[in-house]
């Protein structure tokens, strides 16, 4: 099979920015999460790792790089609950 090569304006696609500091450039990261023994299909502990991206300045994930069921969630935690949960935000 012959792969047909498409050719895109890149000047007609909009610019994704970090949603947090305005940077146009990120990195590959991976969000993990870990599955039960009584949720996995193994029967065991299992950990998930979840390719994105993240600002390349400030760490930050846009909302549009999280899974659908994190969404709801702020990546960037307040003042008050810092300490509670953790931050979707890397450290460099």
């Amino acid at each position: 099979m012959s792969q047909q090569q498409i050719n895109v304006d890149l000047s007609q696609a909009q610019d994704i920015v970090c949603e947090n500091c305005g940077n146009y450039t990120f990195e590959e990261v991976l969000l993990m999460k870990k599955l039960s023994a009584l949720l996995s299909p193994t029967g065991k502990e299992t950990v998930i790792p979840i390719p994105t991206f993240s600002c390349n300045a400030c760490g930050y994930i846009n909302k549009q790089f999280l899974p659908v069921s994190m969404r709801g969630e702020d990546p960037r935690p307040s003042e008050e609950t810092e300490q509670q949960k953790p931050t979707l935000t890397l450290e460099k």
